[in-house]
């Protein structure tokens, strides 16, 4: 008998931050192994609507988007969470929901995906008292799972440490050369070296170090005056006029492309056209951001106290700084750009990404959690790997 399973989610589709990116290749992991019939899944969305499905990732038959009608959410999340042999939560925000039915059904498996941020807060006693009745935490890093034990006092042996894979439907570049059209867009040459950060510009988050590279310029200019550094993604208009300040008082503007929202399919380019990525990020859960880079060929420089020491491996896939060492982030930049990475380098730094953060190891570990209640079972008793054919759920529509 298939094993019956509910994933809970607040948005999969409709949105495209790291936590969404997680949903989405875990809802490729469900089909998938609904596909071998070992499990029989629901993915249950508070906020998409049904229309806002990607069809590479789950039927339509597998997948539900409320809208945002929370009642409606709630109560259905309930009632199929009751039949369900194992429930998956996307975020914490979900947990009341399943409060009752683990009453109801204490050996239910009930399992929490924990990022980042959204956990390391304080909780209330009422939140606390359910996380403790979950089968297993599962951290997206090893730096999520130590804040999780060490603020909310959860033991070490119902916590599980899955990092994020690379979504399975990730272009990667089989060519490296910088996209003309990229460099037209922004104005650049052949001859620029180019600095990349991609992150979520918030008033409200001021621990992602885009400001400290931007102090950086000026140093770094005097050795290598063609350099410039796109900052995108989102802002808020706070942060916004808070960075076009600082590239006035350092007279950057020639030197800064502050290029906003980029969309998915014209990531990997942007990769692509820059010589390093750069967040030295101090709250980082895991950072997809960093493995997309790296499987793009792309060199990176990421902070060594949060989860970016996971997406990088330890350092064993790029270069990891003290955040708050400004010097430090301006030896490792100089280090980078003083040898321009041949294409034989860009692919097998790809290579030791993929290896590092495939999609089949993802699959497997999600099977393992569902099948035998844990992510690294004992060698005994570990289902077979196997190599993974992604495809399109076409049958399904």
């Amino acid at each position: 008998m298939p094993v019956k399973v509910l994933f809970l989610t607040l948005k999969t589709f409709s949105f495209t931050g790291g936590i969404e990116k997680v949903c989405r290749s875990l809802s490729r992991v469900l089909y998938d192994l609904s596909e071998e019939e070992l499990v029989q899944s629901t993915v249950y969305s508070m906020y998409d609507k049904n229309a806002d499905r990607d069809s590479r990732y789950l039927s339509k038959y597998q997948f539900h988007g409320f809208n945002g009608n929370k009642e409606r959410f709630v109560v259905r999340s309930f009632l199929s969470g009751l039949k369900a042999d194992v429930i998956l939560l996307s975020h914490i925000h979900l947990i009341n929901i399943v409060y009752f039915i683990k009453k109801i059904h204490p050996h239910k498996k009930i399992y929490l995906l924990a990022h980042g941020i959204e956990i390391w807060k304080k909780l209330s006693d009422s939140k606390l008292n359910m996380l403790n009745q979950l089968d297993k935490i599962v951290c997206v890093s090893h730096f999520t799972a130590d804040k999780i034990m060490e603020m909310h006092h959860i033991p070490a042996d119902r916590i599980e440490v899955l990092n994020n894979c690379l979504d399975p439907f990730y272009y990667l570049p089989k060519q490296f050369e910088k996209p003309q059209r990229l460099l037209d867009r922004y104005h650049l040459n052949r001859e620029n070296l180019i600095l990349f950060s991609l992150s979520r510009l918030s008033s409200s988050e001021k621990y992602k170090g885009y400001d400290h590279t931007i102090e950086l310029l000026p140093q770094l200019l005097a050795e290598y005056p063609n350099l410039v550094y796109l900052l995108g993604g989102k802002w808020d208009a706070v942060e916004k006029k808070r960075l076009e300040d600082l590239i006035v008082k350092n007279q950057l503007q020639a030197h800064i492309r502050m290029i906003g929202f980029i969309d998915e399919a014209e990531l990997t380019e942007h990769f692509l056209l820059s010589d390093i990525f750069i967040l030295p990020s101090k709250k980082e859960g895991f950072g997809i951001v960093f493995i997309e880079a790296l499987a793009s060929g792309l060199r990176v420089i990421a902070g060594n106290k949060d989860g970016s020491v996971d997406a990088l491996q330890n350092g064993a896939l790029g270069l990891l700084v003290d955040p708050d060492d400004q010097q430090g982030i301006l030896n490792s930049i100089s280090i980078l750009l003083q040898h321009s990475q041949t294409e034989n380098e860009k692919k097998n730094l790809q290579e030791k990404c993929m290896e590092a953060f495939g999609y089949t190891q993802y699959l497997q570990s999600v099977k393992n959690l569902i099948l035998k209640g844990s992510i690294n079972p004992t060698a005994s008793n570990q289902y077979p790997q196997k190599n993974i054919q992604i495809n399109k759920p076409n049958s399904y529509g």
